[in-house]
C-alpha cells in the first residue's frame, strides 16, 4: 500500500492478519524506548484570529481514546529499525476539507512520543471495507408558518441513495432548502441537496464513495503546502496562486462513512436572515 511521509528518515507500512492490523514504522534510530500510543487521530486545519486582528491558518493533531501499546523492534538488512505496533478499533477514515483549506482528518493512528516535540504520528487512511447502511432518526421533517406548510419525507433506496419528497404549500415561505450537514469533530460543512419555491419535487442524495488505502506519516503540524500535497494524493482538486493562496474550488469529502456525523436540515426562507429549520440526525453503520 502507498505511504506519504513528511518526516525525514521515517516511513510506515501495515499488514492485516485476521482481525489483527499491524503498523510497521521504519526509522533510522531506535524507537523501542519511546512511549507509544494508539487511538483515534484527529488532524484539524483551521483559521486562528490573533488579538491584533487578521487570520492565521493553523494545523494541529490530537489522539483520543488512546491506550499504551506494546511494540516489537527489529533491525533489517538495510540497517533500518522496524517497530511493529498493533492497532485496535479500526474504522474507515474521514476527511473533509473546505474551500478555504479548513477541515479535519479522523482515522486510526499511532503516536510515538519523541523528546523536543519530534513526535511521530502514523494515520491509517482506509476506505470502508464492509457494506454501509444509511439510517435516519426521523423520516419526516416539517415546517409551518402562517398558512404555509413545508415537509420532506425520506426513504433509502435499494442502491443506498437517499430519496427526499419535498412539498411546499402556501406563501409564507419564499422557498425551502434541503441540506445535508456533515460534521467531523468540530468542523461542519453543508451540502445543498435541493431547493423548492412551491409545489412538490423529489430530490436524490448520493453518498460519496471512493477507494483509498494510504498511510500518512507526519508530526505535530502539517504545513499548508504539505496539506495540499496530501489532499491531492487522495483526489482533491487543490490549486494555488499568488492572489488566493491555497484553495479548493469546492468542499472535498474523501468518502462518506461512520466517522462522519450527519444531519438533514429542512430550512424555510421567510426573508433576509429570517429562516425556520427542522432537522434530524443520521449516520452510516
Amino acid at each position: 500500500m502507498p505511504s506519504l511521509s513528511f518526516l525525514k528518515g521515517v516511513d510506515a507500512s501495515y499488514s492485516v492478519a485476521g482481525d489483527r492490523t499491524t503498523v510497521s514504522i521504519s526509522s533510522e534510530s531506535s524507537l523501542k524506548s519511546r512511549p507509544i500510543l494508539v487511538g483515534t487521530g484527529d488532524y484539524t486545519f483551521a483559521h486562528s484570529h490573533p488579538p491584533k486582528g487578521g487570520s492565521v491558518w493553523i494545523s494541529g493533531v490530537g489522539l483520543s481514546d488512546s491506550a499504551a501499546a506494546q511494540a516489537n523492534e527489529t533491525v533489517g538488512q538495510d540497517g533500518l529499525r522496524r517497530t511493529e505496533v498493533d492497532l485496535a478499533g479500526i474504522f474507515p477514515a474521514a476527511f473533509v476539507l473546505g474551500t478555504d483549506m479548513t477541515g479535519c482528518l479522523s482515522a486510526p493512528a499511532v503516536q510515538v512520543k519523541v523528546p523536543w516535540g519530534k513526535d511521530i504520528f502514523v494515520f491509517l487512511i482506509k476506505s470502508p471495507w464492509f457494506p454501509l447502511k444509511f439510517q435516519l432518526d426521523r423520516s419526516l421533517l416539517s415546517l409551518e408558518h402562517d398558512s404555509s406548510r413545508a415537509a420532506a419525507v425520506f426513504s433509502v433506496t435499494g442502491d443506498g441513495n437517499l430519496a427526499a419528497q419535498v412539498n411546499l404549500d402556501g406563501t409564507g415561505f419564499k422557498k425551502v432548502s434541503l441540506i445535508m450537514r456533515r460534521t467531523v469533530r468540530t468542523h461542519s460543512f453543508d451540502e445543498l441537496i435541493g431547493e423548492l419555491e412551491g409545489g412538490s419535487q423529489t430530490f436524490t442524495w448520493k453518498p460519496i464513495v471512493r477507494q483509498f488505502d494510504l498511510l500518512l506519516v507526519t508530526g505535530w503540524h502539517l504545513p499548508l503546502p504539505m496539506l495540499g500535497q496530501f489532499a491531492r494524493s487522495l483526489g482533491a482538486q487543490v490549486s494555488t496562486s499568488r492572489l488566493n493562496g491555497w484553495n479548493l474550488s469546492e468542499t472535498f469529502v474523501l468518502c462518506d462513512g461512520p466517522a462522519i456525523s450527519y444531519s438533514l436540515v429542512l430550512r424555510g426562507h421567510r426573508g433576509p436572515l429570517e429562516n425556520m429549520e427542522d432537522h434530524t440526525d443520521a449516520r452510516f453503520t
